[in-house]
């Protein structure tokens, strides 16, 4: 017995099945033999008794009631009577029936001995019969009708037919006996088969029971217990274990397979855990290092977070400058009961820009789990830093972005040696990228800083400067306006034509450069404090016709037809009417600037859903389509335009679209060169405009 169970129960179920075969192998061929042996001799002797014993005591029979009426009618012959049938005319069907007895006993289904035997009782029985016929035959031989046959035939025939009586006993009782013997052995025949048959029933019965019952214990019992091993697990009992002491051989083996594969799978859960667990440290690292307000901030929680989190001795960052030689910042981590590292040594400082260099173009990192014990101490440089850290196990993994080397972080234990397992190296790697990402961020976010810092500083000083020159300018731009107009008007005394001629130059350029001043005091104005405006519901109507009316002059001037299409008296927009208006007559008058005499210039306006549409179209001299996309930057002037001299400031559109986007709408522009241009103002119908955005 062992564990409780049979020793046979320690056998493998293979070998146990073999043996159950085999037991079955025995039993059963040997019943099969038994019954089959038996049953051919049951076989034999019911063929004997049906082919041989049978027919053969039938035809003995038939011989002794052919005797007996054969006799009966010789004595009524003999006696002087007159007999119903001629005895000597049954010699024929007696030697008939003789025959089939002979017949009979010649069987194949009798044994040789038996064959013989009858052979020789049926030759005394045939030689008896014949023996009576002779005896009747010369007995009845003249002998007249009525009379009796003398003493000594009737003594003859008498003896012959006592003869045969004795011989046909003597074959009728062997036939009986043998086929007693034949009913007897077909009987214990089948008593034997039964037997045999009910023996190798039960034995196999038995055999099967003993088996089961052993195949229960040996597998049934155990594999039922090792299901409710799996169910334990399935219920959270991952470290529930299976016995492997008890069941048949496979099961054991399935059972210890099962123990191996419950200690792998708690072993992957630990790990699982571990990596999961190092997951959590790299975004508690990330979530730290992005919301730090500086470099060193972000360091230091790098270092903090991952020393904790991998239970470390000591953390050392070192980040090395532009030049990537030179360490610019050293930050540290260690456990409460370890004092803080002096700076390295000045010949070690010098090393961490080579060593990331190396580490970034090796293996990525460099993880020791006993400096002292590894070949690597051998290195002057392993034992200056052992020296200078007290590291005994050491993991030192490159930081930096890209192509450049940024630092060298360094994770070290000092008591004692330890194995860095995969998940941890990798988690120290994301740190280090996070470190890495952070430096970059960080300084490029206070470069950017810088940078907006400066502009804004910038902006502002040209802000002010433009509104200071523009309204300086302005002052003696008006003396000189004053004073021209006194010279034109003769003031001062007559002016020659040609000093009248220089003096309109002068206007006309003092007039250009107040609207110049005019539109720089404009953008200045709408930079500094946005679209001021007052909102009023204006029929474009009335806008338009004060827009005509303004620029008939000019377009009269300059041979330019100007056309305003009939507008809806219904069509209503709410805006700054002044500004609008200033938009417009923009709009206008670079039409007619820019259309050659002869041309037309057409101003409409239209309803389209929820917008009105204000347009602007000219048949002037177009705009190249590359120049399209700039048209409203300022000081920008279309190609075709420079060529061509026409004068202007390229800050009319500039202010359109300034004046349009204050009140919620769009400036569209379409133009072929050559063919003219379309400038469409569309501003909402009667909403409020909003004024409040910068330009």
């Amino acid at each position: 017995m062992t564990g409780g169970l049979p020793a046979v129960s320690r056998r493998s179920v293979g070998s146990q099945i073999r043996l159950l075969i085999g037991i079955l192998v025995i039993l059963v061929p040997v019943g099969a033999i038994v019954s089959v042996a038996t049953i051919h001799s049951q076989g034999a002797a019911v063929r004997a008794l049906t082919l041989a014993l049978g027919p053969a005591r039938e035809a003995n029979s038939a011989v002794e009631l052919d005797m007996t009426r054969a006799e009966a009618a010789w004595r009524q012959v003999s006696a002087g009577l007159t007999p119903a049938l001629d005895p000597l005319t049954l010699q024929a069907a007696v030697n008939a029936e003789l025959d089939r007895v002979a017949a009979a006993t010649r069987s194949e289904e009798l044994s040789a001995a038996d064959r013989g035997s009858y052979a020789g009782l049926l030759a005394e029985e045939r030689a008896a019969v014949d023996a009576w016929f002779v005896a009747a035959r010369q007995s009845l031989q003249g002998l007249a009708p009525g009379a009796a046959a003398g003493a000594g035939d009737r003594a003859r025939a008498g003896a012959a037919y006592a003869r045969f009586r004795s011989t046909n006993a003597a074959l009728g009782s062997s036939i009986q006996s043998r086929r007693d013997a034949a009913r007897i052995d077909s009987v214990e025949a089948t008593a034997i088969t039964s037997g045999v048959i009910i023996a190798v029933a039960a034995a196999v019965v038995l055999v099967l029971f003993a088996a089961g019952f052993g195949m229960d214990r040996a597998v049934g019992r155990p594999l039922a217990r090792l299901r409710a091993v799996v169910r334990r697990q399935a219920e959270e009992d991952v470290i529930a274990m299976a016995n492997q002491e008890e069941g048949a051989l496979e099961v054991r083996m399935l059972a210890r397979d099962f123990n191996d594969l419950t200690r792998a799978n708690a072993r992957l859960v630990d790990q699982q855990a571990a990596v999961l667990e190092m997951q959590e440290l790299v975004l508690d690292v990330g979530r730290g290092a992005r919301s730090a307000v500086d470099v060193h901030e972000a360091l230091q929680r790098v270092t903090t977070k991952l020393g904790a989190g991998l239970g470390a001795d000591r953390v050392l960052l070192y980040t090395i400058s532009e030049d990537g030689h030179t360490v610019e910042d050293r930050l540290q981590w260690h456990t409460d009961d370890l004092p803080d590292l002096p700076p390295l040594p000045r010949s070690i400082a010098q090393q961490v820009g080579a060593v990331n260099d190396e580490l970034r173009r090796d293996a990525g990192f460099f993880a020791l789990g006993d400096l002292l014990a590894h070949q690597a101490f051998g290195d002057e440089r392993a034992r200056a830093f052992h020296r200078a850290t007290g590291a005994r196990s050491l993991l030192m993994l490159p930081v930096g972005t890209g192509g450049r080397g940024l630092g060298i972080l360094s994770v070290m234990m000092v008591g004692a040696p330890r194995r860095w397992h995969r998940h941890e190296i990798q988690a120290a790697q994301q740190c280090a990228a996070i470190a890495a990402q952070s430096i970059v961020a960080l300084r490029l976010s206070q470069m950017q800083d810088e940078q907006v810092r400066r502009l804004t500083e910038l902006d502002r000083q040209k802000t002010d400067f433009m509104a200071t020159v523009s309204h300086e300018l302005r002052t003696p731009l008006t003396s000189i306006s004053g004073y021209l107009e006194l010279l034109v008007d003769g003031d001062f005394g007559d002016v020659s034509g040609p000093q009248l001629a220089a003096l309109d130059i002068i206007g006309r350029n003092a007039t250009r450069l107040r609207g110049l001043i005019e539109d720089l005091l404009v953008l200045n104005k709408i930079e500094i404090s946005g679209l001021q405006a007052v909102s009023e519901e204006v029929a474009v109507r009335d806008l338009l016709r004060t827009v005509t009316e303004t620029m008939e002059p000019v377009a009269a001037a300059g041979g330019v037809q100007l056309v305003c299409t009939d507008v809806p008296e219904d069509l209503v927009v709410r805006v700054d009417r002044g500004q609008v208006e200033r938009a417009l007559i923009n709009l206008g008058s670079n039409a007619v600037k820019f259309t050659p005499k002869g041309g037309q210039v057409l101003m409409s306006a239209e309803r389209s859903g929820d917008s009105t549409i204000i347009s602007v179209h000219d048949t002037g001299i177009g705009i190249p389509a590359a120049d399209l996309a700039r048209l409203s930057e300022r000081f920008f002037r279309a190609g075709n335009a420079t060529a061509a001299a026409i004068p202007g400031t390229g800050l009319g559109l500039a202010i359109v679209r300034a004046i349009v986007e204050g009140h919620g709408g769009e400036l569209v522009i379409a133009s072929v060169e050559g063919e003219g241009t379309t400038m469409q103002v569309v501003l909402p119908v009667a909403q409020p405009a909003t004024v409040s955005a910068r330009a």
